[in-house]
């Protein structure tokens, strides 16, 4: 036989490994063989917010914030960055936040209600953002929502309607959770009225 006929055909060689950013300095994304995308850049956010809450003739109010959405303008709870490089703790910066955004000054932070995960695409990377929520008690009525933040308006609604009136439904169970806290009950919402937006939520 001839030797020639017996040797190893010799793979092509492959491509040179291209730089990872497209043009104008965006991650690349590549595609398994399902189809499914695989981001190059992930960044990881840590933020904290609050149920800001007072009681008004045996009734308890909650503090939400208007803001401008895709969707149009919808009704959501304070949060924030926790500032981490200042190391700073993560009850601290949900207060921080809800008195900033809000504009709530005399607040008492009482016990944590849960923690909602949720995942978007930002320009320059995939962001993977937790968000630590906390039940606080106040007797302050006036608010001041931060218009340099985005938000348009803010307002003390019974905690059974403000539940109803939140966009996102983590939001939403989260309002919940502090509602069996204090009146030891919860507002069913119909799933006409849940957000399409699908997040996980931990107790």
């Amino acid at each position: 036989m001839n030797t020639a006929q017996q040797r190893t055909p010799v793979p092509p060689t492959p491509p040179a490994v291209r730089n990872r950013l497209q043009k104008g300095g965006k991650p690349r994304i590549s595609r398994t063989h399902k189809g499914t995308v695989k981001h190059k850049n992930i960044r990881r956010e840590l933020s904290a917010g609050g149920v800001a809450v007072r009681q008004e003739r045996g009734l308890w109010l909650v503090a939400l914030l208007k803001t401008e959405h895709r969707r149009g303008k919808v009704w959501v709870l304070p949060k924030g960055h926790v500032e981490l490089e200042r190391k700073e703790r993560v009850d601290d910066a949900a207060k921080r936040e809800v008195q900033e955004e809000v504009g709530i000054l005399d607040l008492v932070v009482k016990q944590q209600l849960g923690t909602t995960q949720f995942v978007f695409q930002a320009e320059e990377a995939l962001v993977k953002k937790t968000v630590h929520y906390y039940l606080m008690v106040t007797q302050q009525v006036a608010l001041q929502p931060q218009e340099e933040e985005g938000f348009i308006d803010a307002g003390w609604f019974p905690i059974s309607v403000a539940i109803t009136m939140l966009e996102y439904d983590t939001d939403q169970d989260i309002v919940a959770k502090a509602q069996i806290i204090l009146e030891g009950k919860s507002t069913r919402i119909p799933k006409k009225q849940k957000s399409r937006r699908n997040i996980r939520i931990y107790s």
